[in-house]
C-alpha cells in the first residue's frame, strides 16, 4: 500500500514538470500568434484597412451678405437613413499564416428633410443676415481607408447623378474645419447645385463596394436610420453604440438589423454648423473575425494540459495495479513526454491543415505510440487498450469543451465531477487488493 502511495506521489510530481514544460509551448503559440497578427497587418495595409462609413451629409457655405467669402458651413444629415450592407469574408494567405478581409457591396437610400430651409436666415449664435450657397453643396462622405474603394461611390440626389471622387474644399477659406476631417478617416466629396430643391423631401441613393479588413461599422445618420449587415462569415462579433435589433447567426453566415433614431445615437442635431474641432460619430457594425484561430484553440488546449497528463498518467498507474506488472519510472517518463508532445504537434500540424484536423491526428499519433508501448510493458493488449481508450475519452472530452466556449465551466465542472467518482471507485479497488495480498 505504501508502495502504491509513493507511486502516486511521483505521478503528482511528474504532472507538475511536464504541466511546466507545457507552458514553454505555450510560450511558442504566443510567438506564432504575433507572427500571424504581424501577417494579418501586412495584408491590411495592401488591401484595406477598417472602414467606418460615415454620410451622405450636406455641407452647405455659408455666407454674410457682404463678404465673397464663407465663414462657416452648415451641414445637414439625412431625414431618412437605409442601408443595406452585404459583407463577404475572404481569407487571404502570408506564408502558412491566413489573414481574414472582407468585400462590402452598400446600398443606401433615404432623404434630407429640406422643407424648411430658406435661402437667408439667421447662422447659428449669429445676428445678422446670412445666405446659403445651395448651388454649391457638398456630398461628403467618410470612410476608414480610401484604399477600399475601387470603383467609386455612385449617388444620386433628386435627379442629379454624380460620383464622389473628389476631396473635401474649403470654398476658398483656409480657416472652415469640417467636422468630419479626422486623421484616422477619409473624406471623398462632390458639389452638387440643390438650389432648385429647397422647401422639399429630397430623396437619394448612395452605392459602392469597400475593401476593408477586421471590422465594419456604418454610422446611423439619419433621423430615423435602418442598417441591415448580412454575410458569409459564421463568427462576427457585433459592436457600437447599440447591438443589432434582431440578428441571426448559422453555420453558413449571419444576419443582423439595428434600428437607430437621433436620441439613440445623441451625437449631433440633424442641422448644425462648422466647429474648430472635429467630431466621431457613433456608429454599429461588427467585427468580422477568423473562425476560431488556430493559435487561440491550441493556447486554450493548453489550459487544460496539467488535467489531461494527470488523467492520463493516473489512468497508466490503474493499468498497471489491475495486471500487477511494474511499469517503471523511465516508461513514465517517456508516456509523459508523449503527453506534452502532443501539444507540440497540434501546434504543428495546425498550422497547415486546420486546428479541428490538426487535433484528430495529434490524438491518434500519441495515443496509438502510447498503447503500443504498454502493450510492450505489461504484456496484455486488452489492458494498453483499456487505458488508452480512457485517454481517447479525455481528449473527446477536451475537444467538445474547446467548441463550447459559453458552457465550457459548466460542462467542464460535471465532467470533474464524474473523473472523481471514477477514480475514487478505482481507488476502493486499489486497496481491497492491497488488503487482499496482505492477507
Amino acid at each position: 500500500m505504501e508502495k502504491n502511495i509513493k507511486k502516486c506521489l511521483v505521478i503528482g510530481g511528474l504532472t507538475v514538470v511536464f504541466w511546466l514544460i507545457s507552458l514553454c509551448i505555450s510560450g511558442i503559440v504566443g510567438e506564432r500568434t504575433e507572427m500571424s497578427e504581424k501577417a494579418q497587418r501586412e495584408i491590411s495595409q495592401s488591401w484595406s484597412g477598417s472602414q467606418d462609413f460615415v454620410g451622405p451629409i450636406l455641407c452647405v457655405p455659408v455666407y454674410s451678405d457682404t463678404s465673397q467669402v464663407p465663414h462657416a458651413c452648415m451641414f445637414v444629415l439625412p431625414e431618412r437613413f437605409d442601408a443595406d450592407v452585404n459583407v463577404q469574408s475572404e481569407t487571404l494567405h502570408r506564408g502558412i499564416f491566413d489573414a481574414s478581409v472582407f468585400r462590402a457591396g452598400m446600398d443606401v437610400s433615404g432623404s434630407f428633410n429640406l422643407k424648411e430651409m430658406r435661402p437667408k436666415s439667421e447662422a447659428s449664435g449669429k445676428n445678422r443676415p446670412v445666405r446659403y450657397d445651395w448651388s454649391h453643396t457638398q456630398v461628403i462622405v467618410s470612410i476608414g481607408d480610401k484604399r477600399g474603394v475601387e470603383e467609386g461611390m455612385k449617388f444620386t440626389v433628386g435627379d442629379k447623378q454624380v460620383e464622389l471622387n473628389k476631396h473635401l474644399t474649403d470654398y476658398g477659406n483656409s480657416k472652415l474645419v469640417s467636422v468630419l476631417n479626422r486623421i484616422d478617416q477619409d473624406e471623398v466629396c462632390q458639389v452638387v447645385d440643390l438650389s432648385g430643391m429647397i422647401g422639399s423631401e429630397v430623396p437619394f441613393t448612395l452605392n459602392t463596394e469597400l475593401k476593408g479588413s477586421e471590422e465594419l461599422n456604418v454610422a446611423p445618420v439619419g433621423q430615423q436610420s435602418q442598417i441591415t449587415m448580412h454575410g458569409n462569415s459564421t463568427d462576427p462579433s457585433f459592436c457600437g453604440i447599440l447591438l443589432p435589433s434582431s440578428r441571426e447567426v448559422t453555420d453558413t453566415g449571419f444576419s443582423a438589423t439595428w434600428k437607430v433614431n437621433s436620441l439613440n445615437r445623441n451625437d449631433m442635431d440633424q442641422v448644425f454648423y462648422s466647429t474648430d474641432y472635429s467630431s466621431a460619430f457613433q456608429t454599429v457594425g461588427a467585427k468580422l473575425l477568423v473562425i476560431g484561430g488556430q493559435y487561440t484553440q491550441t493556447d486554450r488546449a493548453l489550459k487544460y494540459a496539467f488535467l489531461v497528463i494527470l488523467l492520463s498518467l493516473a489512468a497508466v498507474f490503474v493499468g498497471e495495479m489491475s495486471v500487477k506488472s511494474e511499469i517503471n519510472l523511465l516508461n513514465y517518463l517517456l508516456i509523459g513526454a508523449a503527453l506534452v508532445l502532443f501539444y507540440l504537434m497540434l501546434l504543428s500540424f495546425g498550422e497547415w491543415m486546420g486546428f479541428s484536423m490538426a487535433y484528430g491526428l495529434s490524438a491518434l499519433l500519441i495515443i496509438g505510440m502510447i498503447t503500443v508501448y504498454l502493450k510492450a510493458i505489461v504484456g496484455k493488449a486488452n489492458t494498453a487498450l483499456a487505458v488508452c481508450l480512457f485517454m481517447t475519452l479525455i481528449d473527446v472530452f477536451i475537444y467538445v469543451l474547446l467548441g463550447i466556449a459559453d458552457m465550457a465551466l459548466l460542462v467542464g465542472t460535471l465532467g470533474l465531477f464524474f473523473i472523481l467518482g471514477v477514480a475514487m471507485f478505482f481507488s476502493l479497488r486499489i486497496t481491497a487488493a492491497g488488503e487482499k495480498k496482505k492477507e
